[in-house]
């Protein structure tokens, strides 16, 4: 018997009653049938365990073939498995131990020819069945901060509203986050992210946003997407498939962002620093002693303060959206402003630490010229001596050495103690630096392996004070969180 396929509001039933019914939504080979319900899906076998009863999609990878942990997913309580036509010998020996073991447990084992598209075809029918209201943001940075502060805003959890997590933004991140949806869910925050032109698009078919939001148009990933413009023709995907009766909520400080008003019929609402913004930001103070960000917003003619558990002027962007959704939601703008004191976001995006009475900047996870360029204006207000690692931003293409350079610029006129720059990616920094004027003896260039990221930590424990604050930057495939974990020893440990 087929699960409900008539749309209700809050999500409710089974992923598939059964192998057949799965087939039948996958277009997919049925190599045994279990007959067992199907409730959820993961890519990992080692998540099942949370979530009995899910579909194991065994994807192939470059670090493993998902199809050589089949019983592993059985064992640990998978109801159907699918897997991707061929593999190697050893895939299909495992395949073979596993539709004995479907046997004797009721396990579905399902094959199709692509799993990544299975599992968006599968979600994108799963979204069908209900009228959750989904709000899709995307933008070159800031994406996961305003995704959390829209989820905040809206109540979280208490007020039924789930979110993607983490940044599973991607054509597996975002289909895994609609199949996992909690029960009863009545709104969804989709971060949606890209690398080249249709992928957002894509992602948007299967979301089905009603609100789309866009934080900011940046270098990010240029060199695959193929340019600033073509990265913003790609974040304008999202707003070109609202519907007429929906809300684009764009970010009014960015002229780029601006433009994609044009992209599609739905209704606009700005929020930003900008005069004639929807959602103005008034004012934006920092505290040095609580590391959090005090926000002030005009919308309409009520004003409303915000005080964010967050610490740099660049959340105060993140807070306006949020209240933007929340006003074209019909929630409480007392309420919502209220609970983005609440937000929290994942490591490594610029959460702050005092360890040893020094205040660590930990904003390991990523890095773009706009982001860079924000948390160095951060790090300048900041009291006692200040001190920067940073590291490369990847993927900007033809931008990287101008953009490198201008932030080394920047952070010459930051006022810092030291700069220390990891990778010769990064060189651009330093040269930048240098010919604003820093003294050299103030700038320190440094391999971004584990002998680097030692002498780094040293050098740091070794200088900083009580007061003092540093900021960790980069892409993440510096992996600067190395220093962090370095730091954290070495003032933990008294060298402060």
């Amino acid at each position: 018997m087929s699960v409900a396929s008539a749309n209700v509001s809050r999500v409710s039933g089974l992923l598939a009653a059964s192998g057949a019914e799965l087939a039948r939504l996958t277009d997919a080979t049925l190599l045994h049938d279990g007959a067992a319900p199907i409730r959820g899906a993961a890519v990992d076998s080692r998540r099942i365990a949370e979530r009995r009863g899910a579909l194991f999609v065994a994807l192939p990878g470059v670090q493993t073939d998902g199809r050589l942990h089949l019983l592993h997913a059985i064992e640990q309580g998978a109801n159907a498995l699918l897997i991707e036509e061929g593999g190697d010998r050893a895939a299909q020996e495992h395949l073979q131990l596993a539709l004995s073991a479907a046997a004797e447990r009721g396990v579905s084992i399902l094959s199709v020819p692509s799993g990544v598209a299975a599992l968006s075809q599968l979600a994108s029918a799963w979204r069908a069945r209900f009228d959750v209201e989904t709000i899709g943001v995307t933008g070159s940075v800031g994406k996961t901060t305003t995704k959390e502060a829209i989820y905040s805003a809206l109540g979280g959890e208490r007020d039924r509203v789930a979110a993607t997590p983490g940044n599973a933004n991607n054509e597996i991140g975002l289909p895994l986050a609609l199949l996992n949806l909690p029960d009863a869910t009545e709104r969804f925050v989709a971060e949606m992210g890209m690398y080249v032109g249709g992928e957002i698009s894509a992602l948007c078919a299967m979301a089905r946003p009603r609100i789309g939001v866009v934080t900011a148009i940046d270098a990010v990933h240029a060199e695959r997407a193929g340019g600033l413009d073509a990265i913003e023709s790609a974040k304008g995907e999202l707003i070109a498939a609202l519907p007429a009766d929906g809300w684009a909520i764009l970010a009014a400080d960015d002229a780029r962002v601006m433009r994609l008003a044009a992209r599609g019929p739905a209704r606009v609402l700005t929020a930003g620093h900008a005069e004639g913004a929807d959602v103005h930001i008034v004012s934006v103070e920092l505290d040095q002693e609580t590391a959090r960000t005090r926000v002030e917003l005009r919308v309409d003619e009520e004003r409303l303060q915000i005080d964010l558990p967050l610490f740099g002027a660049q959340f105060a962007r993140s807070a306006g959206l949020a209240i933007a959704v929340a006003k074209v939601c019909g929630v409480d703008l007392r309420a919502a402003a209220s609970r983005l004191s609440e937000v929290q976001l994942p490591n490594g995006r610029a959460s702050v630490r005092n360890i040893g009475g020094v205040r660590l900047i930990d904003d390991a996870y990523n890095a773009a010229p706009s982001s860079m360029a924000a948390a160095l204006v951060t790090l300048s207000s900041a009291t006692g001596a200040r001190f920067a690692a940073l590291g490369a931003m990847g993927e900007l293409g033809e931008y990287a050495a101008a953009a490198h350079e201008e932030i080394g610029r920047a952070a010459a006129e930051s006022g810092l103690t030291m700069l220390l720059v990891f990778g010769t990616e990064a060189d651009g920094i330093a040269a930048g630096a240098r010919s604003a004027g820093m003294p050299v003896d103030q700038i320190v260039r440094l391999s971004a392996d584990e002998q680097g990221i030692i002498a780094g930590a040293g050098l740091i424990a070794d200088r900083v004070r009580t007061g003092d604050t540093v900021l960790i930057k980069a892409s993440r495939s510096v992996a600067l969180e190395r220093l962090v974990a370095a730091l954290d020893e070495r003032l933990s440990g008294g060298h402060a």
